[in-house]
């Protein structure tokens, strides 16, 4: 089997080889030692090609999603969408206890936050995070649940005064 060494550090280190229809495509060949590899131009034009469109992608716009599994309470100091229940239109507060789709106890964490900016600013969403005693963390719509998200988030400094 064929290998590739990359000796481009101080370590070198050993890789395997590229799929063959980089060469069926004549985009990557042997040079005439037979061991070190090129790009031919086409290669290099398709190079070209996918950085320019990887740039592009960069560019856009994009939601980062803070890691939805984390089992800890929704931050005091962060905007939240206020959990009703359906019924009674009672607020639920991060660490009460609902019933779970299961049918069994689980506390309430808070709502999956987002970020449009790189995460300079978060933003609550409409997905309920969920801690089950021996299950760890999930994440609901909160329809299963029983409640609904308000449309408008309450701002950290307003939370008080609910």
């Amino acid at each position: 089997m064929r290998y590739l060494v990359d000796r481009s550090g101080d370590i070198p280190s050993y890789l395997g080889a590229p799929p063959p229809e980089l060469f069926t495509a004549e985009l990557l060949r042997y040079r005439s030692d037979g061991v070190s590899l090129e790009l031919t131009s086409a290669g290099s034009d398709a190079l070209d090609s996918y950085l320019e469109h990887k740039s592009a992608l960069d560019a856009l716009s994009y939601t980062l999603t803070r890691n939805p599994l984390r089992e800890e309470l929704h931050r005091a100091d962060e905007p939240i969408r206020i959990l009703r229940e359906n019924a009674t239109g009672r607020e639920i507060v991060p660490g009460a206890t609902l019933t779970g789709p299961s049918g069994h106890p689980v506390t309430y964490l808070g709502p999956t936050m987002s970020s449009d900016d790189r995460g300079a600013t978060w933003r609550p969403t409409f997905t309920a995070r969920v801690s089950y005693p021996d299950h760890g963390t999930w994440l609901y719509p909160p329809a299963v649940l029983g409640a609904a998200y308000d449309t408008e988030p309450v701002a950290p400094d307003a939370q008080e005064l609910r």
